[in-house]
């Protein structure tokens, strides 16, 4: 099976489309259920204790765990000044602690299956904005926690891979933003064609890892 935190919008929704489509079971992880799921288990990323019920739901499934993508996020635009305590939490629990205790929590059995593992990044996770200081900090933090875990799974056949896309056609921004980032022409990504990267690199030989992939607006 495949598991998809984020899998009812954005990016995950398009992932979740393209293995309903090849025949995967998939299961979504997040707040609201995912049209393209065949389990939904819907829990707030942001606390451990819903993480932990989460991922006791996978474990009693007794399935073999395919690949975990980690999809779930929230953005943040504030500025210097203006940074508040609670948005500090709100993206560090969504953004890094979800995928932290999700894959410590089902780590035996992502040893036992050996389960592939995409963690879900950003492009201002290698460079820096402008009033983005705490999303681009809880991205640097994904990636750090993605290379920490390669070096866990260092001679193991887990794959583990970062995925760092720049801006993409997605509520995310909107609901950061105000700005509805949708229906513009080409000047942002379509998730429906990250995806469709996503699931090509998952695709590839068990002994070909991607270990990082920056995929850039032109």
């Amino acid at each position: 099976m495949i598991i998809i935190t984020g899998a009812s919008d954005g990016l995950g929704k398009q992932v979740a489309k393209l293995y309903k489509e090849a025949g995967k079971k998939v299961v979504n992880i997040s707040r609201r259920e995912s049209e393209y799921a065949d389990i939904n288990i819907c829990v707030s990323l942001r606390e451990g204790e819903e993480i932990k019920k989460a991922s006791d739901e996978i474990l009693k499934m007794n399935e073999p765990i395919e690949s975990i993508i980690n999809c779930a996020g929230v953005l943040s635009v504030q500025k210097l000044g203006e940074i508040t305590e609670d948005e500090i939490k709100r993206l560090m629990s969504t953004n890094v602690k979800s995928q932290i205790l999700l894959i410590s929590n089902l780590y035996k059995k992502i040893i036992e299956d050996k389960t592939d593992i995409v963690n879900v990044a950003s492009t201002i996770g290698l460079k820096a904005y402008v009033d983005q200081a705490v999303y681009g900090a809880s991205k640097w933090a994904v990636r750090g926690f993605t290379k920490n875990l390669q070096e866990e799974f260092k001679g193991k056949p887990n794959r583990i891979i970062s995925f760092c896309p720049g801006g993409f056609k997605t509520k995310l921004f909107e609901k950061a933003t105000g700005i509805d980032n949708t229906e513009k022409g080409d000047e942002w990504m379509k998730p429906e064609d990250l995806a469709v990267l996503l699931k090509q690199i998952l695709d590839l030989p068990k002994n070909m890892e991607v270990s990082e992939i920056v995929i850039n607006r032109k």
